[in-house]
Formats: structure tokens, C-alpha cells, sequence
């Protein structure tokens, strides 16, 4: 075996099994009102399509609360993802903006109305308990439309949604963990006089 040093890595990649609710690395990532993602779901995730959240500026998750169902293909689910990411950086580039976030008006908006449709599923009519529900009994793992429907949903980058503007703030651009004592992450590298 050989040993790679001073990799510098762009990604970061967490699976957490069955604990869907749950993001470990929420807990690490601060938004521009200086709270972590953790605090500000309070145990309860929401994003806009899954895949953006507001005050949290070119954080784009993959997976994210309520996209998957039980006959939904994960693949599927990424690849509609990767398309709407795509689009959003071209929108960046094309517009010479630095940053993207989603409106929380926008991200409200999309929240009632998958919560509302959820409500007459069997995910949530169905009187059964799963890890789809956080503690509460909000469910924030299902997609309550078809694949189709989200596919279609995703291959289309809503730029009326978001607001384009870099926010006035000391952490990187995108949202990045604050490096601890001993992170080898490239964040704390570029901290580094």
C-alpha cells in the first residue's frame, strides 16, 4: 500500500444506512446566519427539491429530504439531481454570479406542498411508523408525486427561485464546514497563513 499525502479534496461524501433523517455532516456545515444546518432543521429536514436549502448559498445536496420513494430507483433520483446542478452552475457562469440560495419563500412554498400531498399516501395514511418519520411523525423521506413527475421537475433549473446575489459573510463560498483542530479538509487549508 501506498500512502497519498496533502490530497486535497473538494467533495465529501457521508452515508449514514438507514438513517435518512439523519446527516452527520449537518452538524459541521454553518449557514449565513451563522447556525448549522443541524440547528437550523432542528431534526426535521427540509430543502428546496431535495436539493438546495435557504441561507445556505451553493450547498447543493444530493438525496436530500423528502426525493426517494419505494419504487423510486436512487440512480434515478441522482442523475434528475446532477442534471438540476448542472443547469444551476451554468445559470452562475452564464450570469457572473458567485453564489446561489434559495429563496425561503420558494423553499416554504415547495415544503407545503409535498407535506400536503403526503398526507393522503401510504407513506402517511397508511398508519405504519418507518424511518421515512422523524420523531414528530413529519416525513421527510418520500417523494409523494411519481418519478416521472420529479424527473421532469429536475431537469429544469427554476432560477426565479433563488436569489443570485454573493451573500456578506466570512466563510467560503459554498457553504463549508468550520475546520477543527487537526481537519486535514481543504477548508482548513485555505484558512492557513
Amino acid at each position: 500500500m501506498s500512502a497519498v499525502i496533502g490530497l486535497h479534496a473538494d467533495v465529501l461524501i457521508e452515508g449514514t444506512g438507514f438513517r435518512v433523517g439523519e446527516l452527520p455532516l449537518a452538524k459541521t456545515l454553518y449557514g449565513t446566519n451563522g447556525r448549522t444546518l443541524d440547528e437550523v432543521w432542528g431534526g426535521e429536514p427540509q430543502a428546496y427539491m431535495g436539493t438546495t436549502v435557504s441561507g445556505f448559498p451553493n450547498l447543493f445536496l444530493l438525496l436530500g429530504p423528502n426525493l426517494l420513494g419505494g419504487s423510486t430507483s436512487a440512480i434515478t433520483v441522482l442523475e434528475a439531481q446532477l442534471t438540476y446542478l448542472i443547469a444551476a452552475l451554468a445559470h452562475l457562469d452564464q450570469g457572473g454570479h458567485c453564489a446561489l440560495d434559495v429563496r425561503s419563500a420558494a423553499q416554504a412554498a415547495h415544503n407545503t406542498a409535498v407535506q400536503d400531498a403526503l398526507a393522503t399516501t401510504v407513506y402517511n395514511a397508511g398508519g405504519c411508523t418507518s424511518y421515512y418519520f422523524t420523531s414528530t411523525g413529519r416525513n421527510t423521506f418520500a417523494w409523494p408525486w411519481s418519478t416521472g413527475r420529479l424527473v421532469r421537475r429536475l431537469s429544469r433549473f427554476d432560477a426565479d427561485a433563488y436569489t443570485s446575489d454573493a451573500p456578506a459573510w466570512p466563510l467560503p463560498l459554498p457553504s463549508q464546514a468550520r475546520p477543527q483542530r487537526g481537519d486535514r479538509t481543504g477548508a482548513a487549508y485555505a484558512e492557513q497563513p
